[in-house]
């Protein structure tokens, strides 16, 4: 059984080392007949690791999404940029009085995250078309950073551009210059049609992703440039020293830092590779190597297990047993218990030409 979880964190270490991206989600998606679309899966799974979608969103992924739902989207990515409301107009809408969110729909009002038809009504059980919410997610991206440049840069042509209105054009092409928008094939927008759940949380998503606010970054990633919230919540969950053990690193020419989160973080040096996890069930220092003698990663990956682990100094010394026989290119595969909840473990991987690799482990059981 354990070789067979080493094999599965062996490919995700081998692909991006994203494990806490397909951390549990909620009840309601896993019911089968209530799953998101295959291609949101992964951003839904994310977004609610996150916490940006409300409970009253975790279902019916794929029905159109009201005005109303759209809101309770937006407020969780205006709190989570640390925005505060004063609540200057407590009746902006005729049509919320008595709605089962009008305290939501009147928080988003007065933060400027939403506006009414200019007659006294909001409609909040309209389903929204595409081209809106994508207006909608420019005016929520002015109102948690106003200073940002909201200018488009390029010039798009898109599969049904004729059908896009010419209020809307700004709204799409700035969402599609920035990676929050994706079209359907042949570049196909679909503008004046109904928004989906999933849709929306998609694109709220990566509005969020983009400005740093949560989630994380692929890479190759300069470690200064990740949003201070991703940044705090990574030395939250591991430390300072570790922060700068991988800084430290990235400032090698031969080492690229590719994916760095709030609980996971993977580097790419010139043979091998290094992932730090810490899921809900464990926190584990992974590696794929290729050649033990490169020293830039033996000095890392001890100092990552002995910074991380209560007793990874005793993983550091099991390393240096057996690095002259991967230096041999022996095939070794080791379980070492190291206390109650700690274990050491090296693998061999043997390819077809018959070259040998390793897979080196340190993991940690949470209680």
């Amino acid at each position: 059984m354990l070789k067979s979880v080493l094999v599965r964190i062996i490919t995700c270490v081998v692909c991006i080392s994203m494990l806490t991206v397909f951390a549990p989600v909620s009840a309601a998606q896993e019911t089968g007949s209530d799953k998101p679309s295959q291609w949101a899966e992964r951003e839904i799974a994310e977004a609610i690791n996150n916490d940006l979608v409300p409970e009253q969103l975790q279902s019916n992924y794929r029905s159109n999404i009201k005005r109303s739902q759209y809101v309770l989207l937006a407020l969780k990515v205006f709190d989570a940029a640390g925005k505060s409301v004063d609540i200057k107009e407590s009746r902006p809408f005729i049509d919320t009085l008595g709605h089962k969110y009008e305290q939501e729909i009147v928080k988003a009002y007065n933060a400027g995250i939403v506006k009414g038809d200019g007659k006294g009504n909001f409609h909040p059980d309209n389903f929204i078309t595409r081209e809106e919410i994508a207006s909608l997610v420019v005016n929520l991206l002015m109102q948690i950073t106003p200073d940002k440049d909201f200018t488009v840069k390029g010039t798009y042509t898109y599969g049904d551009s004729d059908k896009i209105s010419e209020w809307a054009k700004y709204y799409i092409d700035f969402c599609f210059e920035n990676k929050i928008l994706a079209g359907y094939g042949n570049n196909v927008i679909d503008p004046k049609g109904n928004a989906t759940i999933e849709q929306s949380i998609a694109l709220l998503y990566r509005l969020a992703k983009n400005e740093g606010l949560i989630g994380g970054t692929e890479g190759p990633i300069r470690l200064e440039n990740v949003g201070t919230a991703v940044a705090n919540a990574f030395i939250a969950e591991y430390s300072a020293k570790t922060f700068d053990i991988l800084k430290a690193l990235a400032e090698n020419d031969k080492v690229e830092i590719t994916s760095f989160w709030e609980k996971s973080a993977t580097v790419s040096l010139e043979y091998n590779t290094i992932s730090l996890n810490s899921p809900e069930f464990e926190k584990n220092l992974f590696a794929l190597v290729h050649n033990i003698g490169e020293e830039l990663f033996v000095t890392a990956y001890k100092e990552l297990m002995i910074e991380n682990f209560k007793d990874g100094e005793k993983g550091a010394l099991l390393l240096d047993e057996y690095i002259g026989r991967m230096k041999e290119k022996e095939l070794i595969d080791i379980y070492e218990q190291v206390n109650e909840t700690e274990i050491f473990v090296i693998e061999s991987i043997q390819d077809i030409d018959g070259s040998v690799s390793y897979m080196v482990g340190y993991i940690q059981r949470k209680p």
